[in-house]
């Protein structure tokens, strides 16, 4: 059922963007040279090469219609999918046909595998943006929401302030190809790997009378490779406003950054990546991660940003969010001393065990994977639990 915005409580009622625009004063309503995607040469560098799925939202009339020309003028092989009418009342939003041109342009840009995409349809439902968002999660494309609303319009007027499921680097196609030929060399090298087998499978539940086989063990896999920061539920977790709200977060927002993946690691549970994070990537992990034993906690001793990682495929029954969970055992093992139960060289680097089914290996040289800060929006019931966060 379509959002009625304007019964919407007053403080909920706000300009999005915001997120990725610095707010002063001094500035015109016209100036969208401050988004990264616009103004950090490593930045439009990425978005040119990677597939991203601009939605602009605002009122008709309002300084979005300078936003759509200079967007096409940075990435000019790009399409615009836009609509000049807007809907007189959020029933016409329901009405399938309402939206057919600009979806059918749409289906043709992604059919083109256009590297962006810009939607300007005139919206103001959150059914048709979580439809917008669910058709690029699809497609593989990573999602930008920017909202203008003019200088003129009451705050009762504007859109209502998006804060995603989370937020997080998510990985360029390119590099999210590359992540995941590394999990399936990793799980390769384990299966062909007799001292692993033993150890490892009987801790894991096989039900198939096959030959047990890593591979198919480890079947759900995410649909978008990404590292998450700040898990906020649209705007129900705790903090998930002060973070959004966050000088950092929206001077970052789609803004590429290039993560380092230090080892690969599995549990009778999960296979993820490890990620260390550099002193800016530091900034956008939220502070209180500390505190719930996902960085420099007094038990864990680890440090900040300690939990950051790539899940890359999860055991039956198993949500994503235990992959973070896992890698912090491990390293809590590690920092405690513990010995590895087993440890051996490898092609992919030094393999330990640490008991229970628990593997990592230590690459020899960090991979780097290319990504944009932004968030995932889809509202509709995850596809697999790979996808909670």
């Amino acid at each position: 059922m379509p959002l009625a915005f304007g019964a919407l409580p007053l403080h909920q009622i706000r300009n999005l963007v915001t997120m990725g625009q610095k707010t002063s004063k001094s500035k015109s309503n016209h100036d969208y040279n401050h988004f990264p995607f616009f103004s950090d040469g490593d930045t439009i560098q990425t978005v040119k090469e990677a597939h991203t799925f601009f939605i602009l939202r605002g009122l008709p009339g309002s300084v979005k219609s300078t936003f759509g020309p200079k967007l096409l003028a940075t990435y000019p092989s790009s399409i615009a999918c836009t609509m000049e009418t807007a809907p007189v009342a959020e029933q016409d939003e329901s009405d399938g046909d309402w939206f057919a041109q600009v979806d059918e342009k749409i289906q043709q840009g992604m059919k083109d595998v256009k590297n962006v995409i810009l939607v300007d349809d005139n919206h103001r439902s959150a059914q048709r943006l979580d439809y917008l968002a669910g058709l690029a999660k699809d497609n593989d494309y990573i999602v930008v929401i920017v909202t203008s609303v003019t200088k003129w319009e009451k705050p009762a007027d504007s859109l209502e302030r998006i804060i995603p499921y989370y937020f997080g680097w998510f990985l360029v196609r390119k590099s999210a190809q590359e992540m995941r030929k590394n999990a399936k060399d990793f799980l390769k090298l384990l299966t062909c790997n007799k001292e692993f087998l033993e150890e490892f499978k009987p801790n894991v539940e096989w039900h198939s009378e096959e030959e047990f086989n890593l591979q198919e063990y480890f079947q759900k896999r995410p649909s978008m490779l990404h590292c998450t920061t700040k898990f906020c539920n649209f705007g129900e977790a705790p903090g998930c406003e002060s973070y959004a709200r966050s000088k950092v977060v929206e001077q970052n927002y789609a803004k590429t950054f290039t993560l380092k993946v230090t080892a690969l690691f599995v549990t009778p549970r999960t296979v993820g990546a490890r990620v260390v994070l550099d002193k800016i990537q530091d900034l956008l992990w939220p502070r209180e991660e500390a505190s719930e034993g996902g960085g420099d906690s007094a038990e864990a001793k680890l440090p900040f940003g300690s939990r950051s990682h790539i899940s890359l495929a999860c055991a039956p029954g198993i949500k994503a969010v235990q992959t973070g969970l896992d890698l912090l055992e491990i390293l809590k093992l590690e920092e405690e001393g513990k010995k590895p139960e087993q440890q051996m060289e490898t092609e992919e680097g030094l393999l330990s065990c640490y008991g229970l089914g628990r593997w990592i290996v230590k690459l020899p040289k960090p991979v780097e994977v290319k990504t944009l800060f932004s968030g995932f929006y889809q509202r509709k019931k995850l596809t697999t639990d790979s996808e909670d966060n």
